[in-house]
Formats: structure tokens, C-alpha cells, sequence
């Protein structure tokens, strides 16, 4: 009994006030490391809900209700960028391709390249164009135009060059030309050279050579110094008829290469890998197929729009005197006033180095040829008018039209003609809407990946 109360540890007040004092200080240690752990997944927690769900919503600009969100706007600037970054690798393989002859390939890369490494400007260039997406739709809308998801499927296999239905084999569309006879106004004003005569026959008898037909013999009378060369041309010497003449091998044909189809299982890989390529950039099939719907309403908008235009264009055919004063240029017209020739005129005053020998011709042109103030001047004249002196910075010009007519437009010019003509209106639908709104900070959000290697800015400009 006394053994086991030799065991029992008496606790003073000292000892009782120092495991509360440590028994505290613990707890204090676990409620301070509770608290950092909360704050560090908190902000953790807060990282990535502001990275997966807040930022992404941050609206960079507005359209009406529609609100383009960053999320949108980063995915489209990297997709840009990377459509871009290919272009100028393309460009830049044009070049190497063609040595000296592929200077202008190599400027265009370097073009692009000189926008990639401006990214605010390219990102204004994309919220551009998302902006303008979204008009087209509510234009379409307005209109019942509409894109069906076969029209859309058909354009994405066109962009990866799948036909199913065959591969579309290009036609040629015929281009009308105008090939207007001369009037009698233009007879009358044009000094016409002199047409040529016939060149007279010869007055030697020529013997009729006649053709021999197949059922015939053809008789040949030789002289006797031709039949002669004619046998010593035939004699061979003896050593020459030996000739040791080595066979050919028999060489097997080359298989020739099997071209692989191009079938829906190939055409499903590439959209795979497609979407493989662009994941880290947020893009895939989906937004591709978006950028191909407003394309497609797009182009019925265009010919919706531009229903009214014509593919032809008003020509003048007329010449000119060019001279460098204005009192030069009324001497000139003085003279044509008192029945001077133009040809002559032109011949003997015009500083027009390309056309004076010829009277000033300058044959058939459009309205942007010219510059503006000559243009304007000779589509308002009638045919055979002189103007008065024209003064643009070449000169003074003294101006003759000798014709009018309408055009046929080609059909690339045409096609390019309606894309001015929806421009012009999309340009003036936006200047109309007072529901635009870009938010300033949205310059901060511009993505600059993806970048352009360095080694490949350095092999563009060969440093």
C-alpha cells in the first residue's frame, strides 16, 4: 500500500497551470492552422470558381440582349490567332518554294506576323466580328432567312474537303464582251487608218500541184545529179553494217500508287482530331459549325440585298490631250475650236508618253479607272463632246469621248461588287443601333496565345 502510493504523482498548482498553459497554446496552434487551411482553400475554392465560373461570364460588350461574354471572346481571339499563325507558315513555305520569284509570299507572312504581335488589335478585329454576327442573325431573322443543320453539315465537309456525293468539278461561266461597230458620230470624229490592199498575184504561171490519193501512184520525175546524190547518200560503208546493239532489260512496270478514299470513318478522324487540336483553346466542332451558320446567312443575306444590282457597268471610250499648264490647255482648245485635228493635236502637245502617237486613246474604261476628277467630266459628256480643261495632278487634260456602252461585269468582280454593297449596309445597320455597348476594360482580357515562335519570327526576317 505504501509502494503504490509512492507511485501516485501529486500535481502541484504549478503543474496544473502549466499543462493549461500548454493545453491552450494548442489549442490556439489548431485554431490559427484551421484558419490559414480555410483562408488557403478558400481562396483556392475562390480561385477556381472565379476561373471556371465568374470570369468566363464577365461581359465584354452587348448587343441589344445579347451578351458576349469573355469566355466567347478569348476562344474566337485564340482560334483567330491560330488561323492566322498557320496562314504566315503557309505563306513563309510559298516562299522557300519559289526562291527569288516568292518575295511577295514572304512579305505577306511577314504582314501577318507583324499583326499577331498586336493583340489588342486583333482582338478588335474578332469583337468586330462578333458583333457583326450577331446583327446578321437578327437581320436573317427579321427577313425569314434561315441556315438548315444539312446546309451547315455541307459546308463543313466542304472545309475539310469530304464529298460524299463526288467532288464538284468546276464550270466556266462565259463572260459577255461588248464588240459595238463604229457609229457615224465616231466615224466622223475618229481619223481611221488607212485599210490595207490586197497584195497583187504573181503574174508567173504557178503549176497545180495536185494531192495523191491512196488509190493512186505518185509519178516523181528525179534528175539524173538527184538520183546520183540519192545513191551516194544510200551507200553505207561495210563497217557501219556492223552494229553491235546491246538489248534492252526487260524492266517490270511500277505499280502505280492507289489513291486512299476519303471516307466517313477518315472524315469522322478529322473531326476528331480536330477537336483534339483545338481543345485548349475551348473550341471545337460546335463553334466551328456557329462561325459556318453565320457565313452560310451571310451570303443569302448578300443576295437578298444586292438583288437590285446588275452585273454590268457603264464605259466611256475616249482620249485625251494632256498638257501642264491651263493656258496651254486653251491654246489647245482654241485650235480644235478652228477644226484642228485631235490626232494631230495630240500628237504635237500631249505630255501623255503612252498614248499621244496614237491621237490620246485611251480606249474603254469604268468609272474608277480615272481618277475621280476626269472620270466625272468624261461620263458626263456626250459622244464626240470636248470638254473644257480638266485639271487633275497629272495636268490639264482636254477630253474627247468617242463612245458609251454597258459592260458585262466579270463574275468575280460582280461577287465582289454585292460584298461592297453588304458591307455598306451592315456598316450603316450598326451606325443605326443606340444598344452597342463595348465595355473598356475588355482590352485587358486580350489573349496573346497563341504566340509565334521565335525561331520562326527569326527565320521571317532572316536575323
Amino acid at each position: 500500500m505504501a509502494k503504490q502510493n509512492q507511485n501516485i504523482k501529486i500535481k502541484t498548482k504549478k503543474h496544473l497551470a502549466r499543462e493549461q498553459r500548454e493545453a491552450k497554446q494548442t489549442r490556439t496552434i489548431i485554431i490559427i492552422t484551421s484558419v490559414i487551411g480555410a483562408v488557403i482553400l478558400g481562396l483556392v475554392g475562390y480561385g477556381i470558381i472565379d476561373q471556371m465560373l465568374v470570369r468566363p461570364r464577365i461581359p465584354v460588350a452587348e448587343v441589344g440582349d445579347t451578351i458576349i461574354r469573355l469566355d466567347e471572346f478569348e476562344s474566337q481571339v485564340q482560334y483567330t490567332r491560330l488561323q492566322m499563325l498557320n496562314q504566315a507558315y503557309q505563306y513563309y513555305t510559298y516562299s522557300q518554294q519559289f526562291g527569288e520569284y516568292g518575295s511577295s509570299f514572304l512579305q505577306t507572312a511577314q504582314s501577318i506576323a507583324a499583326q499577331l504581335s498586336q493583340p489588342v488589335l486583333v482582338g478588335s478585329d474578332v469583337l468586330d466580328e462578333m458583333i457583326n454576327s450577331i446583327l446578321i442573325k437578327e437581320a436573317a431573322e427579321e427577313m425569314g432567312i434561315s441556315v438548315s443543320s444539312e446546309e451547315i453539315d455541307k459546308a463543313i465537309r466542304s472545309a475539310f474537303g469530304f464529298f460524299p456525293e463526288g467532288t464538284p468539278t468546276p464550270t466556266t461561266t462565259a463572260t459577255i464582251v461588248s464588240t459595238p461597230t463604229l457609229s457615224e458620230t465616231q466615224l466622223a470624229i475618229i481619223t481611221l487608218t488607212s485599210t490595207p490592199t490586197a497584195t497583187e498575184l504573181p503574174t508567173e504561171p504557178v503549176e497545180e500541184i495536185s494531192t495523191p490519193t491512196g488509190d493512186e501512184e505518185e509519178e516523181i520525175e528525179v534528175t539524173e545529179e538527184e538520183q546520183s546524190g540519192s545513191d551516194e547518200v544510200e551507200s553505207i560503208p561495210a563497217e557501219a553494217e556492223e552494229v553491235d546493239v546491246t538489248p534492252t532489260p526487260d524492266i517490270s512496270p511500277t505499280p502505280s500508287l492507289t489513291p486512299t478514299l476519303y471516307t466517313t470513318k477518315i472524315f469522322g478522324k478529322n473531326i476528331k482530331e480536330f477537336n483534339e487540336s483545338y481543345s485548349m483553346y475551348d473550341f471545337d466542332i460546335k463553334n466551328l459549325r456557329d462561325i459556318f451558320e453565320v457565313e452560310l446567312l451571310k451570303e443569302k443575306l448578300i443576295e437578298v440585298i444586292s438583288v437590285e444590282l446588275e452585273p454590268v457597268k457603264d464605259e466611256v471610250w475616249a482620249r485625251h490631250i494632256l498638257v501642264e499648264t491651263e493656258e496651254e490647255a486653251l491654246e489647245v482648245l482654241s485650235k480644235l475650236d478652228d477644226g484642228g485635228d485631235f490626232h494631230e493635236l495630240a500628237a504635237e502637245y500631249s505630255t501623255d508618253e503612252s498614248n499621244r502617237e496614237e491621237g490620246g486613246n485611251l480606249g474603254w474604261f469604268d468609272k474608277d479607272t480615272m481618277v475621280t476628277e476626269f472620270s466625272e467630266v468624261a461620263f458626263n459628256l456626250e459622244e464626240g463632246e470636248i470638254s473644257d480643261p480638266v485639271e487633275t495632278t497629272f495636268g490639264f487634260h482636254i477630253i474627247q469621248v468617242l463612245g458609251k456602252r454597258e459592260s458585262q461585269i466579270p463574275e468575280a468582280e460582280f461577287e465582289g461588287d454585292k460584298l461592297d454593297v453588304f458591307n455598306t449596309w451592315l456598316s450603316m445597320q450598326r451606325d443605326a443601333r443606340d444598344d452597342i455597348v463595348i465595355h473598356d476594360e475588355w482590352e485587358e482580357y486580350v489573349p496573346i496565345t497563341p504566340e509565334i515562335p521565335q525561331q520562326f519570327l527569326a527565320a521571317l526576317y532572316q536575323q
